[in-house]
């Protein structure tokens, strides 16, 4: 048996060699593209986005927005706070924070309403840091005086989850 005239070449012949390569290497690349670490960050944003506008829509057919906005005419501060804390509790997943705004920044009616927390120094300040921050807004009429004023949500993916 001669090896110098055998044309049929070894068992790992150069081109298998480069095809095993190949195929390798797009087989390390379906596992990196599918691995769970980047699923947040290919759909986490337009998953926020979709729970913010699916609080705030929920919140307008049930008419919980309406009974909030009642509450606010009426001067009840503390009673739209409780009940708008508690609908978007029960809306949004345990996972997502948010902060309930009525009005502009300068001057909300409504600005008090977030996910409870010990210390609301540090709850605001993770707001401040969070990284993605999906909103949805609506606008309101206030009956009274027939005022126009923003509803807003804003809603983030929480800490250590």
């Amino acid at each position: 048996m001669s090896f110098g005239r055998d044309q049929r070449g070894f068992i790992f012949s150069l081109d298998a060699t480069l095809a095993m390569l190949v195929v390798m290497i797009v087989m390390a690349g379906v596992v990196h593209v599918s691995s769970p670490e980047l699923i947040y960050g290919q759909h986490g944003y337009l998953r926020l986005e979709r729970h913010a506008n699916d609080a705030l829509e929920v919140m307008q057919l049930s008419g919980t927005l309406d009974n909030i906005i009642n509450l606010l005419v009426e001067g009840e501060n503390s009673l739209a706070e409780e009940l708008a804390e508690n609908e978007l509790r029960k809306i949004l997943p345990g996972e997502v924070q948010f902060r309930f705004l009525i009005g502009n920044e300068s001057n909300p009616r409504l600005d008090n309403v977030y996910p409870s927390v010990e210390n609301h120094a540090e709850w605001y300040g993770n707001f401040i840091n969070a990284e993605d921050i999906a909103v949805a807004t609506r606008v309101s009429r206030f009956p009274p005086e027939n005022v126009f004023d923003s509803v807003t949500l804003y809603v983030w993916r929480g800490a250590g989850i």
